[in-house]
């Protein structure tokens, strides 16, 4: 393993990405459980889309800077806008 501190850094930021956006989709998987009907196929999409995750997750090379960008670039906005969403709804709360 001849990562650079930098390469090293980027694939653990790409992983810890994924892992909040997994989180994202079991917080969504719960709710929709949760429901007095819940949309079965919406849980089935979110299921198959963690699990999808998960894979891509395993598949990361830390030597891979394009795909560890990708990873990145791709999901990082997503999750900074569901935190900045429940930020709001939590300042509202207290």
């Amino acid at each position: 393993m001849g990562w650079t501190q930098e390469q090293s850094i980027n694939f653990e930021c790409a992983r810890e990405v994924i892992n909040d956006l997994m989180a994202i989709y079991t917080a969504k998987i719960y709710a929709e459980k949760k429901k007095t009907i819940p949309d079965l196929a919406l849980v089935n999409s979110l299921l198959a889309e963690r699990s999808r995750l998960r894979q891509e997750r395993s598949a990361l090379n830390a030597d891979d800077d394009a795909a560890v960008a990708a990873v990145r670039a791709k999901y990082s906005p997503i999750v900074r806008s569901w935190s900045e969403e429940r930020r709001d709804e939590w300042n509202k709360l207290v």
